[in-house]
């Protein structure tokens, strides 16, 4: 008896072989792959026409309990069986072996009963054995000697009986077998290497080969020239095939092109990235197979790669790359649309990418084949796109600051320059707009019931909070971009000072408490044009609850035209320091804003006021004399409507859809 060089039982159980369909089938695949390397090794170039291997479901009643592999291949020579004894073996590693495949058998199987016949020496020899899982003697019943009768070599491995835990893991239906074969042996079948290989099931036969030839959908072939970087020309001919997708190898990947050399696979790849596709229809797969002269010729003597350079290959793949692209240029066509509305989408979120729809099909087409879907990629390369156009941009600046002598060139230089900044133009201010748009369409949820079943409207608080954050002043405000002010008119934000929500003794040379929603302090010739002579300008504006109905205390008007007295009395605007802003003449003027429904409780307070309709109709305006002040009622509907419109010119302007 003999005995593997090695602890297999501590090896075997830390095999990362959990129970699934494919650990189920993992010793399947391990001994068709040893049989695929027996017959190359016996016939060469000739084992497609010469090779056979056989394959036996082995059931019990209707169960699967194991398979029978047998081959005409090389056989358990010495070499062979000296390799078989030694665990992670070197021996195969040409073949693309790892030495650790048959560890599987014991852990699915428990083991296997190995019959070989081989050739030494011109004579016909036959070795059996059995391979079990245990501490020692792991190869049992060893038998080596003449094969009399034989007429050539073969070898037959059987897989006895499934451990438990891995036997309803295994599909009991043949072609579901057949499948999981050809999707993993899909190179060798792809390139026509195959030799002939059966699964025999009772009285049913599937002939792998002539399965995978069924499962092609269409196929072509195609001559592809090829200029390599020493100047020289090739051709490659590709067979393009859309096969049916039960075939796809299990994972994640879906589309291959393998690189053969005398009709067997050396290299393979995926190219789901590069033709940015899956699946085509849904429903099936691309497998191409380029072969040729050249790399007939630059094959290694290994047949696991080529002996020409990387930049040799990196041409050749491109090429291939051209005329997959061309096969598949339908498929493509539509994930090239689905990019272009992707990208459509992104600039309508981001006008700053404004420009790309002047270039949008240049654009995408740019984009790499696997960008459909991937919006986040697409992004990137917009911002890229605009990074290089700003870089251009700077390009042209500087030579126009430094022009050649020649007229025409000077001025062929400016009109670039003109349409790149009128682009950049568009992109920033459509930006803001698209700001603007989503801010009303905010307003306009906050304006409809929060409560829909008990009729309950927004508190003003939410309204106030959208048009300026509350409870601070203009030292507190940085940038244009802090508040919305010009949802009730774009003067506002050219404000001296303003408070919004806060104590008027902060601001005023008053004890009083109270806080008016907003107040404003205008150097009125910044915004409101009134005449040389004009003083400042105090804007006062307040907030009532959309729809509200009931004001038991005081109607909104006499409450604004309150602190208008407020601050005349109190004669000086101070910052938070102390230090005196402005004060409060003759020639101040007051406008107070009254943002609230005219429902039909806040008309029966408006009684006797000198209150008349605004032009459309939709407010009230009107000037009090004591205090003089003049006075607008701007209900939510009339707010948002003007502030739309205003929005809605922008966007028509920019040819955007607002």
């Amino acid at each position: 008896m003999a005995d593997l060089v090695s602890d297999i039982v501590g090896r075997v159980s830390r095999l990362p072989l959990k129970p699934s369909e494919t650990n189920a089938l993992l010793p399947l695949m391990e001994a068709f792959s040893n049989a695929l390397h027996a017959v190359n090794l016996r016939f060469g170039d000739d084992a497609p026409s010469k090779g056979r291997i056989q394959i036996t479901i082995l059931r019990d009643s209707n169960e699967v309990i194991g398979f029978k592999i047998e081959d005409n291949g090389i056989g358990f020579t010495d070499e062979n069986y000296r390799s078989f004894r030694t665990p992670d073996s070197r021996h195969k590693i040409g073949l693309g072996g790892k030495g650790v495949g048959r560890l599987s058998w014991l852990r699915v199987f428990g083991g296997a009963k190995i019959e070989s016949v081989y050739v030494d020496g011109g004579q016909f020899l036959r070795r059996s054995f059995d391979f079990v899982l245990d501490e020692s003697n792991q190869l049992r019943n060893e038998l080596n000697g003449a094969a009399i009768g034989a007429t050539a070599p073969r070898t037959i491995i059987t897989l006895g009986e499934f451990k438990s835990e891995y036997k309803s893991r295994c599909p009991s239906k043949p072609e579901t077998l057949v499948q999981r074969l050809i999707a993993h042996f899909l190179p060798i079948l792809a390139s026509g290497a195959c030799p002939s290989a059966e699964l025999i099931d009772g009285d049913d036969a599937f002939d792998l080969p002539t399965y995978f030839k069924d499962k092609i959908v269409n196929t072509s072939v195609a001559d592809v020239p090829v200029k390599l970087d020493d100047g020289s020309e090739i051709t490659i001919s590709v067979r393009h095939m859309k096969c049916n997708k039960d075939i796809r190898p299990r994972g994640q990947s879906y589309n291959w092109m393998f690189l053969c050399a005398h009709e067997r696979s050396v290299t393979e790849q995926c190219i789901d990235d590069q033709i940015g596709l899956r699946s085509l229809d849904g429903e099936s797969i691309y497998i191409g197979c380029a072969s040729g002269a050249y790399l007939d010729e630059s094959v290694n003597q290994e047949r696991d790669g080529f002996t020409f350079s990387s930049s040799k290959e990196t041409l050749i793949r491109r090429g291939v790359a051209s005329s997959v692209r061309e096969y598949l240029a339908d498929y493509i066509a539509v994930s090239r649309a689905e990019m272009v509305r992707n990208t459509q989408a992104l600039v309508r979120e981001n006008p700053q990418f404004l420009f790309i729809n002047n270039e949008i099909d240049t654009f995408v087409e740019a984009l790499p084949l696997n960008s459909a879907g991937k919006q986040e990629e697409i992004f990137v390369s917009m911002s890229r796109r605009r990074y290089r156009r700003q870089r251009e941009f700077r390009r042209l600046s500087e030579e126009i600051a430094s022009p050649p002598s020649h007229k025409e060139e000077i001025q062929e230089k400016v009109d670039e320059y003109m349409r790149y900044v009128d682009d950049e133009k568009k992109g920033a201010l459509a930006e803001y707009v698209s700001k603007r748009k989503a801010i009303l369409d905010f307003l306009d949820a906050l304006t409809a019931y929060e409560d829909p079943e008990r009729r309950r409207h927004h508190l003003e608080d939410a309204v106030h909070a959208l048009i300026c954050p509350m409870k601070i002043d203009s030292s507190q405000i940085a940038d244009i971009d802090d508040h919305n002010l010009w949802l009730l008119d774009d003067r506002l934000a050219f404000f001296n000072f303003f408070a919004s929500d806060k104590e008027a003794r902060s601001y005023l040379n008053t004890g009083s408490q109270e806080r008016p929603d907003l107040a404003f302090l205008y150097d009125s010739c910044l915004a409101w044009r009134e005449g040389e002579q004009s003083g400042d300008k105090v804007v006062l504006v307040e907030f009532k609850r959309p729809g509200l109905e009931a004001y038991p205390n005081e109607d909104p008007i006499r409450q604004a035209l309150r602190y208008v007295n407020l601050i005349k009395s109190s004669k000086t605007f101070r910052d938070k320091s102390g230090r005196v802003i402005s004060n409060v003449g003759e020639r101040t003027s007051f406008d107070c804003y009254i943002v609230a429904d005219l429902t039909e409780g806040l008309r029966k307070q408006l009684i006797g006021l000198p209150l008349q309709p605004t032009p459309d109709g939709e407010g009230m305006f009107g000037y009090t004399d004591n205090p003089k002040a003049f006075v607008e009622i701007v209900p939510f509907s009339k707010l948002l409507k003007d502030a739309k419109a205003r929005n809605s010119a922008f966007f028509t302007r920019l040819g955007l859809n607002g």
